[in-house]
């Protein structure tokens, strides 16, 4: 399946923001702890709707399939996976949508190292 790229990541139009996955992690992450990922479609909520909806939102980290949600009519178009991760990691969320094809998002995931950690 092709991914859907925006045009202008700084002047996202409508349509763009209504596929884009955003994704939503704690301000702090320590390693081995698990913590809540959220992935919301559409920064202007995708509709989920009979004829238009989000089939799935997939989770990657470091490249490697993670975990999948396939989303249930009439339900948010969003998605929530506990992970923990071991070292710093690059996050993808990939929407993918029946009308108009995947969408994906990526997020650089640091690490926190106060207190030693």
């Amino acid at each position: 399946m092709k991914i859907q790229k925006t045009k202008n990541p700084d002047n996202l139009t409508s349509f763009e923001q209504k596929h884009l996955p955003w994704i939503i992690i704690p301000e702090f992450v320590k390693k081995g702890e698990e913590f809540e990922i959220t992935v919301k479609v559409g920064k202007a909520n995708h509709p989920m709707t009979d004829e238009h909806y989000i089939r799935c939102v997939r989770i990657y980290i470091n490249g490697e399939v993670f975990k999948c949600c396939n989303l249930k009519l009439p339900n948010k178009s969003e998605a929530k996976f506990n992970v923990f991760l071991k070292k710093d990691s690059l996050i993808t969320a990939r929407a993918e949508c029946n009308l108009h094809g995947a969408w994906e998002s990526k997020i650089k995931v640091v690490l926190y190292r106060g207190n030693g950690g």
